[in-house]
């Protein structure tokens, strides 16, 4: 122990240190000559691993001196050191060198203490907090651009598309929608015209306003083309191109109209003028699809001998145009089908055309009296009404038939209204009587009417006065009298004035 002590005393402790700071030099040389051979084998791994502060003690050169000079001066040397913390590096392979760095000395208050520090330890943690801070930075950033990510969205372009579209993609992405709606011919209803931010972020929560369309302007006035001179492809271009969308076009068939040609056309309003027609109006133009043509794949069933109902039942069904021709039968009871024009189980069409014969009973026959005499007319007509007459003729002696006033053979059915035939016979010549001296003037026009022409003779009177004893008034001389006549003659009448005494008469015919 004393041998020990004694090495720090008087010249004996400069001596020691001394012989220390020798020692030191030697393996410090040693240490950059062996980092000198290992730098080309470690470079690589160099750069992965971290850096490890080695002091003299660890360098595994200088163990084998240390340990030689531990055996020869175990008991001389004592020093202090401090030593930087070392970062524990995993080794790839026993045999990789570690890079040692060349140790700096300083001196501290203490000359005793010897302290090695790593030239690259601050190198080191500045890099560290620069990493630190660098992913901060990126952590931030990461964070805000989440964060603006979430809360804001892209608007797309919605010019030229649906607004539904617009609703729904606003719904989805929480942003608010303001529509305003304008008249604009170019664009049809509900489209999208404008909007106020397009292809850029918007803030969810935010108000998107876009002008939609409402199609043409339904005040303004359209000038309407002749339509009677236009197809149908063409009257549907014009409205096409008009945007007339009250304006409808019908099409239905036509027996008589071809294909595609203009029928008619017409306002809804009455009210409202061709000339005054605004878009707003409703019309109707309609154009012909020609004649409907329909399969032959309805069977016709056997009607004779049915009632009437059970064929327009069938018929109105089946779209069928059916004829009903009614005729009288002595066999079918009313009401019953006789014949038809279409037989059993033939196949016909929609809107195909047959007839059916339906029996309206027996009928009344308008016989011919010419067969008959005065007397038996009435009891000849068949249950009809009768009213026979006697007229004047020249050429038909008395009793004979003239004439009847319903044809021979013509037939009235139950329902029909039944007429009353007027039959004539002939009375022969009118035979003119002799109405002297018994007859009055004022007798005369009832007896020529129902004598004569009552009956068919034209036969008329003249009258003419003549002094006479005889009643003033009295027929007193005839130009014809109990003889016959012709038709068409007149009979001159004299009528006394009765302004004669009985002498006077003598006298007067004496003198005659």
């Amino acid at each position: 122990m004393s041998d020990f002590l004694s090495n720090f005393s008087g010249e004996n402790y400069n001596k020691t240190r001394q012989d220390k700071d020798k020692q030191k030099e030697e393996k410090q040389s040693e240490s950059k000559s062996v980092i000198k051979k290992t730098d080309k084998t470690i470079n690589n791994e160099q750069s992965k691993q971290s850096e490890e502060l080695i002091g003299p003690r660890n360098n595994p050169l200088n163990e084998q001196n240390n340990s030689e000079e531990k055996k020869e001066n175990s008991e001389d040397l004592i020093f202090t050191k401090k030593r930087s913390k070392k970062k524990k590096v995993k080794k790839e392979t026993p045999e990789v060198v570690e890079q040692v760095k060349e140790p700096i000395a300083s001196t501290t208050k203490n000359p005793d203490e010897f302290i090695e520090t790593d030239p690259t330890y601050k190198k080191t943690q500045q890099k560290k907090y620069l990493l630190m801070g660098l992913g901060i930075l990126v952590a931030g950033f990461v964070l805000f651009f989440g964060y603006y990510q979430l809360t804001h969205v892209k608007v797309p372009n919605f010019e030229g598309k649906e607004l539904s579209e617009v609703r729904e993609w606003t719904a989805e992405n929480g942003v608010k929608l303001q529509v305003e709606q304008k008249y604009d011919f170019d664009k049809n209803a509900n489209i999208i015209i404008h909007q106020n931010v397009k292809d850029k972020k918007i803030k969810k929560g935010n108000e998107l306003v876009v002008d939609a369309s409402l199609g043409a302007d339904p005040e303004e006035k359209i000038s309407l083309p002749d339509f009677k001179t236009m197809k149908l492809d063409e009257a549907k271009q014009w409205i096409e191109e008009q945007k007339a969308d009250n304006l409808a076009i019908i099409e239905e068939y036509s027996d008589k109209i071809a294909a595609t040609e203009y029928i008619k056309f017409e306002i809804t309003n009455r009210d409202v003028k061709a000339e005054d027609y605004k878009r707003k109006d409703k019309a109707k133009v309609y154009f012909s699809k020609g004649k409907e043509v329909f399969e032959k794949d309805i069977s016709v069933p056997d009607f004779a001998g049915k009632m009437k109902e059970e064929a327009t039942d069938w018929a109105k069904k089946n779209e069928i145009d059916l004829k009903i021709e009614e005729t009288d039968s002595d066999s079918i009871e009313s009401g019953k089908i006789i014949s038809q024009s279409v037989g059993k189980d033939t196949k016909i069409a929609k809107k195909d055309a047959m007839s059916i014969a339906v029996s309206t009973g027996k009928a009344l026959v308008v016989p011919d009296f010419s067969q008959f005499t005065v007397e038996e007319a009435e009891s000849k007509a068949n249950g009809l009404q009768v009213q026979v007459k006697q007229v004047f003729n020249d050429s038909v002696p008395y009793g004979g038939f003239i004439s009847q006033s319903v044809e021979i053979g013509k037939k009235y059915k139950e329902k029909d209204e039944k007429p009353t035939i007027q039959v004539v016979y002939s009375s022969g010549k009118p035979y003119i009587k002799d109405l002297r001296d018994n007859t009055l003037e004022g007798d005369l026009q009832k007896i020529f009417y129902e004598e004569y022409q009552s009956k068919g003779a034209n036969i008329t009177y003249q009258v003419n006065y003549v002094d006479s004893t005889v009643t003033k008034g009295t027929v007193v001389n005839m130009s014809k009298y109990n003889e016959f006549a012709p038709i068409n003659y007149v009979v001159q009448i004299s009528i006394s004035k009765g302004n004669l005494t009985p002498e006077v008469s003598k006298t007067a015919e004496s003198e005659k």
